[in-house]
């Protein structure tokens, strides 16, 4: 069975001995947000949060978000996926206001 996002998560922390209060700080996030991430309450963070937080832990994104037993087909379906809802959002943004 391959380790979830939040054990992965908080292992890797561990690891780097950084607080959840440290990593929050330098990601961006509340405390809490580390903590409903590391409980699994949260199932997976943003894009941008995922990549902030693989590089506060210097690890590969699509490690953090799907482990070693992630394919690539599977590392590429969900960066698609991700992507665009990202551009989505953005588009969004620069919608002329009517």
């Amino acid at each position: 069975m391959s380790e979830s996002f939040a054990n992965r998560l908080r292992r890797l922390r561990e690891e780097k001995g950084i607080t959840v209060s440290a990593l929050a700080a330098s990601v961006g996030v509340s405390e809490g947000t580390i903590r409903l991430l590391e409980l699994g309450h949260t199932k997976n963070p943003s894009f941008v949060v995922g990549l902030r937080l693989a590089n506060q832990l210097s690890v590969d994104p699509f490690y953090l978000a799907l482990g070693s037993d992630a394919t690539l087909n599977e590392r590429m379906d969900i960066f698609d996926r991700r992507l665009a809802r990202l551009e989505q959002r953005l588009d969004s943004f620069s919608a002329p206001k009517r």
